[in-house]
């Protein structure tokens, strides 16, 4: 359940933050089949916290939104080839923000600095 301070507002601004590649030692997979980012910015108090997903082909796509280890939100949803979704976060200041998403059996999970 989110905090009663968190605010939920759904956006399309382009993210700077990318999936980043397995590293060269990983057993071998399949790539994520979407593209996905994820942005961080705090003030003093609070944290904004935004995560994009774009497909090529439509797909179900499972997220979970996480901050400092507590589960923010979770959601499925289905993305539309070639539209890019997003979400904003409002919360109380976090130090890291991760995104763990799920779709055609392949999974990936991002955070932010």
């Amino acid at each position: 359940m989110l905090r009663s301070a968190a605010a939920v507002l759904l956006t399309c601004a382009p993210l700077v933050v990318a999936a980043a590649p397995a590293p060269a030692h990983a057993a071998p997979q399949r790539a994520f089949p979407c593209t996905v980012a994820i942005q961080k910015i705090s003030d003093t108090a609070n944290s904004k916290i935004s995560l994009s997903i774009s497909c090529a082909a439509s797909r179900t796509v499972g997220v979970s939104l996480s901050a400092d280890g507590a589960v923010l939100l979770s959601w499925q949803q289905t993305v539309q080839a070639g539209v890019q979704q997003s979400v904003t976060l409002t919360v109380p200041k976090v130090t890291q923000a991760c995104a763990t998403l799920q779709a055609d059996s392949e999974t990936t999970t991002l955070c932010t600095p």
